[in-house]
């Protein structure tokens, strides 16, 4: 049995590699906004807070799935395989920290791939929508501010076919 990762202390192997369980969640997450986005009847307004929220993580999700961590315990004495957990190997909210966070060849292969998509770099875009989920998911909290959703929904969309192109590519 080949086992590739790296051993943690306890013995468990830990692999990072593109997720495609992380980067499903991530399309359910923009599959949800597109079904808000095409039922509105023209009249966004009633959903810009769902809106956001799912797109911005449906793009955090992205992002996150281009470096998944998997761990997988050691197989027990019994032979049993104990369960592999799945977590990101990055943490946090914002697009453009969780982005700057990823190995430099994660983010130049992204990026290399939105550019061949749009023509235009990525980091504008995460920027403009880097904090529109925290922001979003209690709105109440906050003293106004602009949304921009049709950038987000682009973000969404491209982010996840990007990280897709990237993760084929280096899998």
């Amino acid at each position: 049995m080949l086992l590739i990762g790296a051993f943690c202390r306890n013995g468990d192997v830990m692999s990072i590699r593109p997720n495609g369980h992380i980067w499903m969640a991530a399309e359910q997450f923009f599959n949800a906004a597109e079904s808000i986005w095409n039922s509105a009847e023209g009249d966004l307004s009633k959903y810009v807070y769902p809106l956001l929220v799912n797109y911005s993580f449906a793009c955090e999700l992205a992002l996150k799935s281009a470096e998944g961590k998997v761990k997988q315990p050691p197989i027990i004495e019994n032979g049993l395989i104990p369960v592999s957990t799945i977590h990101p190997a990055v943490k946090g909210h914002n697009l453009l920290s969780i982005f700057n966070k990823l190995k430099p060849e994660t983010r130049k292969g992204i990026e290399k791939e939105f550019i061949s998509i749009t023509g235009e770099n990525l980091t504008p875009l995460l920027k403009k929508c880097g904090y529109y989920f925290e922001k979003a998911r209690y709105p109440f909290e906050q003293k106004g501010g602009a949304y921009n959703l049709s950038a987000v929904r682009d973000l969404a969309k491209i982010l996840l076919d990007s990280v897709m192109a990237f993760g084929l590519k280096s899998a």
